[in-house]
């Protein structure tokens, strides 16, 4: 139990799932960045995949904010980590090219 606010084991894991989560969310990020680059997309296109992917960026501000203040995430901050991430998946599957 290395995290700073663990308590107890259950607190633990609950971290390193969050903190999968978000590494995730960030892979997506990066992906849907490059992506945007390698192919030059138009600036219109670039703002609709940036909109889309917005509750992605949230949930990775949400977890890296309460990761920094050593604030406990509990299960709302898995859930909504890990729907940032799941909604990347599913943006990059239906927008972009995995």
């Amino acid at each position: 139990m290395s995290a700073p606010v663990c308590e107890n084991k259950l607190q633990c894991q609950l971290n390193g799932l969050v903190g999968t989560a978000m590494f995730l969310s960030v892979m997506i990020l990066l992906w849907a960045g490059y992506d945007m680059l390698s192919t030059g997309m138009p600036l219109k296109g670039a703002l609709f995949l940036a909109l889309l992917l917005a509750p992605t960026l949230a949930s990775v501000a949400f977890a890296a904010l309460l990761k920094q203040t050593g604030r406990y995430l509990g299960w709302a901050g898995l859930a909504f980590t890990a729907g940032g991430a799941v909604w990347g998946v599913f943006v990059l599957n239906g927008v972009t090219h995995l």
